[in-house]
Order: C-alpha cells, then sequence, then structure tokens
C-alpha cells in the first residue's frame, strides 16, 4: 500500500512526457509550368540496333605489296585518306625508262625537223628531190606518233603511282582492318572495311500494322541508354522485306553520328502508333516515377497534389497525356518535384 502511495507521489511531482506531433515538412520552393494542348500521334517505344547504311571494302586497282598500313580499327578517316600504300618501285623504274625513251623520241624529232627544214630550202632550187623530202616528213611524223605513245605510257604509269595509295572513299570510321604491312594484294583484294558516319542508322523491327503510321521524312526521338544520349531522328523508309514468321518490318531511321556510337549498339525509337490527335503535353522535367508508375504534381491551395498519368506519346523533352487527370492549363511543377511529398506546402519561386 506504501509503495502505491509512493508512486502516486513520483507522477504529481515528476512531469510525465509524451510523445511529440509529428512536425509538417516545411514549404517546399518549386518551379511550375503550364499544359498545353498540342496535335500528335501516339507512340509506342521499340528497341533497335544502331547500323550503318553504307560500308565499303576498300580495295586497291593494283597488285602490288603493303609497305604501309594506316587503317586503324576504330579511327575516324577523311574522304581521300591513305588507308594502305603499295612498294612502288617497279612502277618508279618503269617511268625511268620511259622518260628515257621520250628524250630519245624528241632528239630523233629534232633531228628529222631539222633535215626537213634543210630539204625544204634545197627544194627551192631544185637541188633536192620531192621523194627525199617527203620521207623526211613522214619520219617525221611517225617519230612524233611514238613519242605520244611514250607520253601515254608515261601517263599510265603515272595513274598507276597514284593508285598504288588505297584511299578512304567517304567520311567514316574503320571497323576491320583486313591486311596487315608486308602481305601482298591482288587488284580487288579488300584492305579495309570502313563505315559512312553520314549515313548511322537505327534499324527496328516493327509489326505491320504500326507500317501505315510512319511516314519518310518525319523525326521521331531516339535514346541511346548506353552513351546517355537522345537525339532526333528521321524516319528513311522501310527495307523492301517483311519477316514471314514474325509479320514485321525493318524500319530504317537516320540519327547524327556521335563518336562513341557502336554499331549493333541498342537504341529506343519512339514511333508513331496511330492517327494524330489534340494531346496534353508536358515537360519530361514534371514526370515523377514511384515504384513504376508515372506522376505530376500540380499546386491547389498552396499544396502539392500527386497525379496519376499515362503516357502515351514521347517528343525530344515533353511527353504527352490523354486522359484525366490532367487538363490542359493546369500548373505543374517541373522542378522541386524530386523531393516533393503529397500534400506538402509549396512556394513557387517562378511561372
Amino acid at each position: 500500500m506504501r509503495f502505491i502511495h509512493h508512486l502516486l507521489w513520483l507522477g504529481l511531482v515528476l512531469p510525465i512526457s509524451l510523445p511529440a506531433a509529428p512536425q509538417e515538412p516545411p514549404p517546399a520552393r518549386v518551379v511550375i509550368t503550364q499544359v498545353r494542348e498540342q496535335e500528335l500521334a501516339p507512340t509506342s517505344r521499340l528497341v533497335g540496333a544502331i547500323d550503318f547504311d553504307r560500308i565499303s571494302e576498300v580495295s586497291g586497282e593494283i597488285s602490288g605489296l603493303i609497305t604501309r598500313q594506316n587503317a586503324v580499327e576504330g579511327s575516324i578517316v577523311k574522304k581521300g585518306d591513305a588507308l594502305a600504300e603499295l612498294n612502288t618501285d617497279l612502277i618508279r623504274k618503269d617511268m625511268d625508262i620511259k622518260q628515257k625513251q621520250r628524250a630519245q623520241s624528241s632528239a630523233d624529232i629534232e633531228k628529222v625537223a631539222r633535215t626537213m627544214k634543210r630539204l625544204e630550202n634545197l627544194l627551192q632550187t631544185n637541188s633536192a628531190s620531192r621523194q627525199a623530202y617527203d620521207d623526211a616528213r613522214f619520219e617525221h611524223q611517225s617519230l612524233m606518233k611514238r613519242r605520244e605513245t611514250v607520253d601515254e605510257q608515261i601517263s599510265r604509269l603515272q595513274i598507276q603511282l597514284e593508285k598504288s595509295i588505297i584511299r578512304a572513299p567517304f567520311d567514316g570510321v574503320v571497323l576491320a582492318k583486313l591486311k596487315e604491312q608486308g602481305e601482298w594484294v591482288n587488284r580487288g583484294t579488300s584492305v579495309a572495311r570502313v563505315a559512312s558516319i553520314n549515313d548511322l542508322v537505327v534499324k527496328v523491327a516493327i509489326s505491320e500494322k504500326l507500317v501505315r503510321f510512319q511516314n519518310s521524312g518525319e523525326t521521331v526521338p531516339v535514346t541511346i541508354t548506353a552513351l546517355n544520349s537522345s537525339v532526333e531522328g528521321k524516319i528513311l523508309g522501310f527495307i523492301p522485306v517483311a519477316d514471314l514468321r514474325s509479320k514485321s518490318a525493318t524500319l530504317k531511321i537516320s540519327i547524327p553520328w556521335q563518336r562513341e556510337m557502336i554499331r549493333n549498339m541498342s537504341a529506343a525509337v519512339e514511333v508513331p502508333s496511330g492517327q494524330k490527335q489534340k494531346l496534353r503535353l508536358l515537360p519530361r522535367d514534371a514526370v515523377v516515377n514511384f515504384n513504376g508508375q508515372n506522376f505530376v504534381y500540380t499546386v491547389a491551395d498552396g499544396k502539392a497534389k500527386m497525379l496519376p498519368i499515362k503516357i502515351v506519346a514521347r517528343t525530344g523533352t515533353d511527353v504527352a497525356v490523354m486522359e484525366p487527370p490532367v487538363t490542359t492549363g493546369m500548373d505543374l511543377v517541373v522542378d522541386g518535384n524530386d523531393r516533393l511529398q503529397p500534400n506538402q506546402s509549396v512556394v513557387i519561386v517562378q511561372n
């Protein structure tokens, strides 16, 4: 009994501590923007592969021994850059011989020309025969033709000399080096595989049902996840062969080249999947993802309100929704939404 009275006395003297009520988070500073309306086609996100639309097995037009191999896999080359150089010792020796033959022909021509001049003067005094003059004239013409032939042979050797350097046919990237220094190559033998960096495409298989919605020249957003990069692609058209089993067609989309891009690297493409219609457009920055669901924050009575959305189309910097609760002209948070909580007070710092 005395113990109970002691406890009551302690309860009266000592204050009893109760758990504190949870405090509301302080107002968040946010930036908002308004939802716009635009006519767009709904899109489907499909994954394709990066490829080069123009690839050349670069080969030489003459045979020879490779004395220098400049092609390096992965290197960027300009049109006309030397990929490989062939030995030219025999060509240069032939050119020396032809130059000497030409010099000999020129000397013979000069000699006969002087004879013709002398005979022409003698003819005027009947001191030489017409036959002797005609023989000299015909010989002069023959020597001129012979020198022209030698000139053509020299020109041919000069072309061979130029073609002993195997050059890049366009601006590109070296995909493979096929021959090494010291190897003999015949005419037509490939020394390197080069892909044009100005003809980069994404190839994506799409259902036959979506073919009618793809229009050449239209732009579509392309995302290269491995590079954390987004680019704008342009629809080129279809490869004119459909897959019999999957009933799909391959769509080609042109994209600008970037140094880190690799052939067969995956790329996600937003392709049109329906007819154009009026959709509500909002910035990608307004979208937050929670547990696999997309949401946006609007502001009502000074508090953040969380709204679920279903994205039906994507453009370069925006996404589009079709169904409520998002409406045209609604204010959405585009900056500060990553740390917001539902029903948290907000302070709008910029419209």
